[in-house]
């Protein structure tokens, strides 16, 4: 269990930090500095002896200190980390010194950063504008990630728009369900002992379906939604996918992220989702979740196909002609997404045209729901 830290502790990680840099340092000299800080109303008394190779923290109160400071912890957590001029704090009241403030510099305030050798992934221009630098795929990998496989709806709708892609590229199709991969124990065994390798690199089959992805350069992220959101065994893959990427830390378009060990300048993908609710707010958790993963994997989304409805479109023989509307347009969308790196909105239009969903209607899923329920024939 995580324990939360006490001031002394904190400063022991603080001079064990200051310790790594010290054996570089050249204001290296004899002394001591003494705090006596306060928090929550107790008082804290601790000092740091410093000779020409080691920093050392002590509690108590030391005989004869080169210089001592009286302050909140706070506020000698604020000076330490440049967030608190020494001059503002002595004429604001917040610090207080006696002694030669000058050796101060005894603790050293540079960073380690200049120390770590980074992996350089900056952003491309196909990252930020696909369409315009937009080079049709070689190859496309589609991952039906529907624990049902091929029995499921999201095979049938993805028929279609498959068909359309194999008219002008070369698509393969992913079951997820024929692959077993592990949940993350978030033990950062990828990042620190085994570099770049799951402790489950033997033991099952991710590292297999992730060299597979990597081979493409369009992934289709094909799923129904579950528990709002996407099926578990999808989840469990890009979780477990961090060891793909470096631990460090990077500036991205909008916000911070890691550098990936294995760069394919090429790569996008699109999300394909069904669901059985007739409204598509149901679809925002996913977007949202694919909207940060899509940064974070320096992998733009080129496309977006969301179909609600999609057992009561396929079971209601009145809505046979609007069914077959919606698969030529998926045929459609398939040719323009491996043409141009995008769907056209009249496309899209028709892909996601609404059904409304009215009381009649609830009575007759409930009735089918419980239909099929008393025969027992769950292979709806």
């Amino acid at each position: 269990m995580k324990e939360f830290l006490a001031p002394i502790p904190v400063m022991e990680k603080m001079v064990e930090k200051l310790q790594q840099l010290y054996s570089d340092h050249d204001k290296k000299a004899e002394g001591i500095i003494q705090f006596h800080l306060k928090h929550n109303k107790e008082n804290i008394d601790c000092f740091i002896q410093a000779d020409y190779e080691n920093l050392k923290l002590n509690e108590g109160i030391a005989k004869s200190p080169t210089v001592t400071i009286k302050s909140t912890f706070y506020n000698w957590l604020d000076l330490a980390g440049g967030k608190l001029n020494p001059v503002f704090g002595v004429m604001s009241g917040k610090l207080k010194f006696k002694g030669d403030t000058s050796f101060f510099k005894v603790l050293p305030r540079k960073s380690l950063n200049g120390s770590v050798l980074v992996p350089e992934d900056p952003v491309t221009k196909f990252e930020k504008n696909p369409s315009k630098y937009w080079k049709k795929p070689r190859k496309v990998i589609v991952l039906n990630a529907s624990p049902r496989g091929q029995n499921g709806y999201t095979d049938f709708y993805l028929e279609p728009f498959i068909e359309g892609m194999k008219k002008k590229t070369v698509v393969e199709v992913v079951h997820f369900n024929k692959y077993q991969i592990k949940p993350c124990t978030g033990c950062f065994s990828c990042w620190m002992n085994t570099p770049g390798k799951c402790k489950y690199h033997e033991n099952d089959d991710f590292h297999v379906l992730a060299e597979k992805m990597f081979e493409a350069d369009l992934i289709v992220y094909a799923f129904p939604i579950y528990a709002d959101g996407m099926p578990g065994v999808l989840k469990n893959y890009f979780d477990r996918s961090v060891s793909r990427a470096y631990p460090y830390m990077i500036n991205g378009m909008k916000r911070v992220r890691h550098p990936r060990r294995f760069i394919n300048k090429n790569h996008s993908m699109v999300i394909f989702s069904i669901c059985g609710f007739f409204e598509m707010i149901n679809f925002e958790p996913v977007r949202a979740y694919f909207k940060a993963l899509a940064h974070n994997r320096h992998i733009p989304i080129v496309g977006e196909i969301y179909r609600t409805t999609a057992v009561g479109l396929y079971g209601n023989p009145f809505t046979y002609k609007k069914l077959n509307n919606i698969f030529y347009a998926l045929e459609n969308a398939g040719e323009q997404i491996i043409d141009s790196g995008k769907i056209k909105r009249k496309t899209k239009r028709i892909i996601t045209q609404k059904v409304v969903g009215k009381k009649q209607d609830l009575v007759k899923i409930n009735e089918w729901w419980n239909e099929k329920k008393s025969s027992k024939d769950y292979n709806y």
